[in-house]
């Protein structure tokens, strides 16, 4: 009887853990340092497993590889996508054609935002994302604010609406003017303004101005205050077009402008842009040029323009149409290897931060061969290295022409999928694990609530950092949880306990 008993929990034991608490994805990752990185990714359905249970994480990264990788991070629907017209198209698997077309036609912003300062204006040009689907919209906002910093200075005196400030002509103040007088308060937070007052200058004196005021804010004015003045500008204009996007090629020709064919009525005289006022214009570019027809890959430039009579302001944002382009004899090559100076390029740019690395272009270079770096892929692999999205190698060389390997490119995504949010961890603290099949773990989530959720039979648990199985983990353990989707299994769980 006892014999009996025993063996039956055994067995039972035996079942749990063959099954879902086998926590290794991969057979052949159980010491690589890419090993957890793949799990999460494969939690996610970014990268999957080989027939035979491995990821192959020495093998060379070809550029099928990261065009199927990179397609499904950034969330590509490769449904409706024209078949590539590559020469070498019979050298993609047919089920892989989708995601190599969607690779290649795929836009990425050089930066979500740039900003322009002239005196106070401050011009901004944004886009909505850092990446574009083929056929997606791109949501351009160019904005113009006049937003300081203002002049300081102090109220003298107040006298029944109207007071004396310490600006002269000096100052930039004239007779006429209007502006803001306002009061900087500084938090944690940063700084916050609050307004005194809105005015208008009317006499202007060697030993200051008078104001009236237009507007009274929610500071009290009082003598000795210390204040700001931001003056209204104003800009003249040809007509009420007082803006404009512009869509061009690296080579400078225009492929789209938004002002085309559209009406605009003569203006005569200047208009104003008050102080701590912001001039809104938005616009979605179909990525069709001005005959409607899609635009080829390739570098565009998106501009912004302050379509004033002189000194016209541009704002100007980089756009990268095709993440991964094809060759110029029009092949894709998706056996060929990536180097590791290329795999760096890539995952700059297909996180939207070209911009921002070209910035660095000229940083030092904390690697043995940075000379050997091509000045092209420079400014992306001080980027990278930088953000830790690829690492130098243990003789602290970069090694740019070396092959990467598909266990560095899992490094890079798993960077990249941190970076864009895009693990969405499931937290809950564990209150039981029932035996299954399938398995399930019961936990409290963060509301109070009690859920259950299958676990999957292929999957990765950690506890205090060490890969354990699903049985040891303990009733009151907070865990982090990955599931494909939404009411999907859990593939993945980090848990933290006593």
């Amino acid at each position: 009887m006892r014999f009996h008993a025993r063996a039956t929990a055994v067995a039972a034991i035996i079942a749990l853990v063959a099954g879902p608490a086998a926590a290794q994805i991969f057979t052949d990752m159980r010491d690589h340092p890419a090993r957890r990185a793949a799990e999460r990714l494969a939690a996610k359905g970014i990268v999957v497993r080989l027939p035979d249970g491995r990821l192959a994480p020495d093998e060379p990264l070809t550029r099928l590889d990261l065009a199927q990788f990179m397609g499904r991070i950034v969330g590509i629907p490769t449904g409706g996508l024209r078949a590539p017209e590559f020469r070498d198209v019979d050298q993609i698997p047919p089920a892989d054609r989708a995601a190599v077309a969607a690779a290649t036609t795929l836009g990425t912003m050089s930066a979500r935002k740039i900003e322009v300062k002239k005196g106070s204006v401050l011009y901004t040009l944004s886009a909505n994302k850092a990446s574009y689907n083929p056929n997606e919209e791109i949501e351009l906002t160019f904005t113009i604010a006049n937003v300081g910093p203002g002049r300081e200075t102090e109220l003298v005196s107040t006298d029944r609406g109207r007071h004396r400030i310490k600006l002269t002509e000096r100052d930039g103040v004239k007779p006429g003017y209007e502006g803001e007088l306002y009061v900087e308060n500084r938090t944690q937070q940063g700084v916050t303004r609050d307004l005194v007052a809105r005015v208008r200058i009317v006499e202007v004196r060697a030993d200051g101005s008078t104001v009236e005021v237009v507007d009274a804010g929610k500071v009290a004015p009082r003598a000795g205050l210390k204040v700001f003045w931001l003056s209204d500008v104003w800009f003249e204009y040809g007509s009420t077009q007082f803006h404009d996007f512009v869509i061009r090629d690296i080579e400078g020709n225009e492929i789209a402008r938004w002002s085309l064919n559209r009406p605009f009525q003569p203006v005569d005289r200047p208009l104003p842009l008050a102080a701590n006022q912001t001039l809104i214009y938005q616009t979605r570019w179909r990525q069709l040029d001005q005959n409607d027809q899609p635009v080829k890959p390739g570098r565009y430039e998106m501009v912004g323009v302050h379509t004033t009579k002189e000194n016209p302001t541009t704002v100007v944002m980089g756009y990268q149409r095709g993440l991964m382009p094809a060759f110029p004899d029009n092949t894709f090559r998706p056996r060929q290897p990536i180097t590791r100076a290329d795999l760096a390029v890539f995952i700059v740019r297909g996180l939207g931060l070209e911009a921002e690395a070209l910035r660095k272009a000229n940083d030092p270079l904390q690697v043995a061969d940075a000379r050997d770096i091509p000045q092209e892929a420079r400014a992306h692999v001080v980027l990278a290295l930088e953000r830790k999205l690829l690492s130098a190698l243990p003789d602290n060389t970069f090694r740019p022409t070396r092959t990467a390997t598909r266990g560095e490119a899992v490094i890079a995504l798993n960077a990249m999928m941190e970076a864009m949010g895009r693990y969405d961890y499931t937290t809950a603290t564990l209150r039981e694990v029932r035996g299954g099949p399938p398995p399930v773990v019961v936990v409290e989530d963060n509301n109070k609530q009690i859920r259950s959720h299958r676990v999957a039979v292929v999957g990765a648990v950690y506890r205090n950092d060490n890969a354990v199985l699903l049985l040891q983990l303990r009733p009151g353990d907070q865990l982090r949880m990955l599931k494909p989707t939404d009411a999907g299994e859990v593939v993945y769980i980090e848990a933290t306990g006593r």
